[in-house]
């Protein structure tokens, strides 16, 4: 039984492969910003003196962040995004409310 040598096939055309779409490396914060600026002003209310209200202020820029997160497309939300846009507004939902609750039950001596 002898076998015959086999003819191995080469390809002389180079293969042309589409380059990938990839997000871009550094995502636009865009509206992020927003909820920084809502959290700078609770701190200098902070520095002021004004736990409860530093303490609303912060709630306030986490629920400012879900709602912005919730009806504004990924483009433009920028820093919010994260996983997806249900996970993002629970999570900034019940960190807002958390906050809330645990600076409001603060005593202040």
């Amino acid at each position: 039984m002898s076998e015959e040598p086999r003819e191995i096939e080469i390809e002389t055309q180079p293969r042309v492969v589409a380059p990938e779409q990839r997000p871009p490396a550094t995502p636009r914060l865009s509206a992020w910003w927003l909820v920084v600026a809502v959290g700078a002003v609770a701190l200098v209310v902070l520095a002021l003196g004004q736990l409860r209200w530093a303490v609303i202020l912060v709630a306030s820029g986490l629920w400012l962040g879900a709602g912005i997160r919730a009806v504004v497309p990924e483009t433009v939300a920028g820093g919010l995004v994260v996983r997806s846009r249900g996970f993002d507004v629970l999570v900034l939902v019940a960190l807002g409310a958390a906050v809330l609750v645990v600076g409001l039950a603060l005593r202040r001596t």
